[in-house]
């Protein structure tokens, strides 16, 4: 045993969990692995490795959610040096297993309600800027997934048309944003209270882009009447915005969300990735294609009528 097994090993034993049974959970998009630990007294708790990624932010983002009233994992011990963290099992109830009827996905969704109105407040300074130029920015990995032969003008003309229309997206004051707030980051706990967990790539950012996440989720569809109630109820705390500037802003961070999902998990569909990615194209595809349809993106949907006439088409 050696390199990262034996510092990892070290850790454990450290902590006090040398002995506990060791069982990999299902990973996410990122290099995170996790493992379900289980001590001889039926104890459990999760080792979150992060490979080459620092944990201070995860740990900062943690301490400052919890802070603020949010059920996030609590941290039983931590070595950011060798990027290791022991922390609290929420169990494996997701919030798409969970939402099983219409009755249950209501009232889920309520609490999911409760937490995008816990994150209409001022992020925390060392949080990095989620806004339009960033936005942009996140959309050279469609250029370069998605349509890589492309001259470089029509790459341009890409970006151009999308410069046009983001500012549009960033109404509204700028606001914690968790990112990727779906229903496999939100955890359902025994009193059906929702625990937050993947925080670690939070913005400081747009106030409606949590609402596209899960509104738009590329996982599973919200009944009409659960989307509806969630619009509603974000639409209440910003009475600012009009219905017009609120409908506009959720389709062009829609339409950008959809495209860097749309290439990220091609790349993760490809050879010796992970196939199961590839499941999710066509739901991401559609959500395009539907927010593609809002007149502010003309500039975005005529790029794509002319050089990807398949995303703006079924």
């Amino acid at each position: 045993m050696g390199g990262r097994a034996e510092l990892i090993a070290g850790f454990l034993e450290a902590a006090g969990w040398a002995g506990a049974e060791r069982r990999p959970l299902v990973g996410d998009a990122s290099t995170r692995r996790y493992e379900r630990l289980v001590a001889a007294d039926g104890r459990t708790a999760l080792l979150m490795d992060s490979g080459p990624e620092p944990i201070e932010r995860w740990l900062e983002v943690r301490d400052w959610l919890d802070g603020r009233g949010v059920r996030v994992p609590d941290v039983l011990q931590a070595c950011p040096s060798v990027r290791l963290a022991l922390i609290e099992d929420l169990g494996d109830q997701h919030l798409d297993e969970a939402a099983d009827s219409p009755e249950r996905e209501a009232r889920l969704y309520e609490r999911a309600l409760e937490l995008l109105v816990a994150f209409q407040c001022a992020a925390p300074a060392f949080l990095p800027s989620l806004d339009p130029a960033t936005l942009l920015d996140q959309l050279e990995l469609f250029l370069a997934q998605v349509t890589p032969e492309l001259p470089a003008a029509v790459a341009s003309a890409f970006r151009a048309a999308w410069a046009a229309v983001l500012p549009d997206a960033c109404v509204g004051p700028k606001v914690f944003v968790h990112r990727d707030l779906h229903c496999r980051n939100l955890m359902v706990l025994a009193d059906e209270r929702l625990a937050v967990i993947d925080f670690q790539d939070a913005f400081v950012g747009p106030c409606l882009y949590d609402l596209v996440s899960l509104l738009q989720d590329v996982r599973r569809d919200l009944s009409v009447e659960t989307a509806a109630r969630l619009r509603a109820g974000l639409r209440a705390v910003r009475p600012e915005l009009t219905e017009t500037v609120f409908d506009r802003a959720v389709a062009i961070l829609g339409a950008q969300r959809a495209m860097r999902i749309l290439a990220v998990f091609t790349r993760l569909a490809g050879p010796g990735g992970k196939p199961g990615y590839g499941t999710f194209l066509p739901r991401v595809e559609r959500w395009l294609r539907d927010d593609l349809a809002h007149p502010a993106l003309a500039p975005v949907a005529a790029w794509c009528a002319r050089y990807r006439p398949g995303l703006v088409q079924v």
